[in-house]
């Protein structure tokens, strides 16, 4: 600490450049500090990173929520959280030029995920957090000593003392942090129940589903909100440790419908469904949504490239003799892309798909008698989903959920009808088989059915090439502040907008660096060229090893965990995607 200060004393007033000195670690009487990164000028972003170490002896965190993977990512999210709201205590922000002279964390969603912003070992916990250092003068050139040794001194140590030393916790942080353990573990055992049963989705009473708004993922605030409240027909109870239990809702593999009128709750209950593969914060009204972790959205997305895809299951060969056994392009139709999200979705190892007709080609998902009577088979390339969907669950059991209030067709085909009236659930299963008769099977087959593409060894280029500036920089990772689901990477643009189940910013940088990870494997010498799922495998294996930190990102402490299928999704993305042929 006395080294700090006289450090920090040494380089007062100087050139704002001269805080790369303060590069290393400092001891604090409660606390470690270190920094990691330094940031380039004031206001920089990224700025720096820090680190702070507390003994585990000293933070005093109970040992029993330690035991488990489980628990420990929930006492991450839970100290990563507090820090943040301690910074909204005790630190005062944008004290210097250019908006410089401030504490910040990683974005954080309404989702607990593995993160490299906590860490645990067996003696210590560490924290990663963003801090801008502060400057003043003309310009902001000069680094102002005095306002970050308040930052450090004052600031930095109220800050960690609130968030870490489990005896300075009043009782109604002790029983959060007790909550958050307590999501982990009974989702956990939700999660076996499930797999024991063949479910792909609960939903439990009285959670709430609707959200701030379209653009927060917070809960609706409104005291009009309903709970959700499961069908008498589907709800089950799960038995959970120390004889307690969990009600709600069950769907079970196959074929489900979710249906009603505009505005009654279909596409809320489906957006809840899809968050369920995450664990959600204690508050949040989804704790207790769970689904299967293979769930993945499908939908139309047009405009995007599509690189070797095999789409002749859905798709028969193109006008112009153009043919969909190994389909590319670069401005895809709706149909197409939803024919080939699909594909790609199997192939990464989804068996569980979702569809809301208002984001689907309606071309892909059926075709109505009227048409039929105007256009001749021969005419229409598309083999509309609906004629597949039981095929696909009997033969390759894949699952899916739908949502649809204009194609009752679907409704044909369903194992399960739900139907959402004014935001109350209701299982209308008899009253559709009643009215539209036994299920409607298929005689029709299907080809192949995602045959898996192998990666060429060259692709994942870092690199990007100013052309205005004749430029080369080795390696170009970028996530884009005004747009949060777009990615820079090499001379790629990533634009994972329609990728609906990326849950915050953090994780688009994690993809980059996932890829990076990739590219230095692929050029290993004797790799083989292998599947994409295999190379997600492989990548998926070294973090659970070893931790995020396998990624050597630019700026630890700023990475969020994505799936699997989320990464796949990305790479299939690519424009620049080589797909090596035999």
């Amino acid at each position: 600490m006395n080294t700090l200060q006289s450090l920090l004393a040494s380089i007062a007033d100087q050139s704002f450049q001269n805080i790369q000195k303060l590069r290393g670690s400092y001891r604090f009487p409660r606390f470690e500090l270190s920094f990691i990164k330094m940031q380039g000028s004031p206001g920089a972003n990224p700025a720096s990173i820090a680190s702070v170490k507390i003994a585990l002896q000293d933070s005093k965190i109970p040992e029993q929520f330690l035991q488990t993977a489980e628990c420990k990512l929930a006492v991450a999210d839970f100290l990563i959280r507090r820090f943040r709201d301690g910074i909204d205590r005790f630190a005062q922000q944008n004290r210097g030029k250019d908006g410089s002279g401030s504490f910040n964390t990683i974005a954080l969603s309404q989702k607990m995920l593995i993160r490299d912003s906590v860490l645990f070992d067996d003696d210590a916990v560490y924290l990663r957090f963003i801090i801008s250092l502060p400057a003043k003068g003309q310009g902001g050139g000069i680094f102002d000593a005095e306002q970050a040794w308040v930052m450090l001194n004052q600031e930095l140590t109220a800050i960690v003392d609130a968030c870490f030393f489990y005896q300075h916790y009043d009782e109604q942080t002790r029983t959060l942090l007790e909550r958050f353990v307590d999501v982990q573990k009974t989702r956990t055992e939700i999660i076996q129940f499930m797999q024991q049963h063949d479910l792909v989705a609960f939903i439990a009473n009285d959670s709430k589903l609707p959200r701030h708004s379209g653009v927060d993922d917070r809960p609706a605030m409104d005291e009009s909100v309903k709970t959700f409240q499961s069908p008498k027909l589907l709800q089950i109870t799960i038995p959970l440790a120390n004889g307690r239990s969990i009600t709600g809702m069950g769907i079970k593999e196959g074929i489900t419908c979710i249906t009603g009128g505009g505005y009654h709750g279909k596409s809320t209950l489906m957006q809840a469904i899809l968050a369920g593969v995450y664990a959600h914060i204690p508050g949040d009204g989804r704790e207790y949504v769970v689904t299967r972790e293979d769930a993945f959205f499908i939908r139309a997305e047009e405009g995007r490239s599509i690189r070797d895809v095999d789409i002749s299951p859905f798709i028969g060969d193109l006008p112009n003799g153009l043919k969909t056994d190994r389909f590319s392009s670069d401005n895809a139709s709706g149909s197409t892309s939803q024919a080939a999200n699909i594909v790609e979705a199997i192939e990464s190892g989804s068996r569980l798909l979702l569809f809301d007709e208002d984001t689907c080609a309606t071309n892909f998902l059926v075709r109505d008698e009227l048409i039929k009577k105007i256009l001749d088979v021969a005419q229409e390339p598309i083999k509309p989903l609906y004629s597949t969907v039981r095929l696909l669950w009997r033969k390759h059991h894949i699952s899916m959920i739908f949502v649809v209030g204009g194609l009752g067709y679907f409704l044909q085909k369903a194992d399960t009808c739900l139907l959402m009236d004014n935001y109350r659930c209701d299982d209308i299963t008899s009253k559709v088989r009643d009215r539209l008769g036994a299920i409607v099977e298929e005689d029709v087959s299907i080809p192949g059915l995602a045959v898996s593409r192998r990666l060429a060894v060259d692709n994942f280029d870092p690199a990007y090439i100013n052309r205005r500036l004749n430029k080369r920089i080795p390696k170009r990772i970028k996530d884009l502040r005004n747009a949060p689901r777009q990615l820079e990477y090499g001379m790629d643009l990533i634009n994972l907008d329609a990728v609906e189940q990326i849950a915050e910013a953090p994780q688009i940088l994690t993809i980059g660096y996932c890829l990076l990870a990739l590219r230095i494997k692929l050029n290993q010498p004797g790799n083989k060229f292998e599947t994409i799922r295999f190379w997600i495998d492989w990548l998926e294996e070294e973090i659970s090893k070893h931790g995020l930190a396998v990624l050597e990102p630019d700026y630890p402490g700023t990475l969020s965990m994505p799936r699997r299928y989320e990464l796949a999704a990305a790479i299939n993305r690519i424009r620049s995607l080589k797909i090596f042929r035999e």
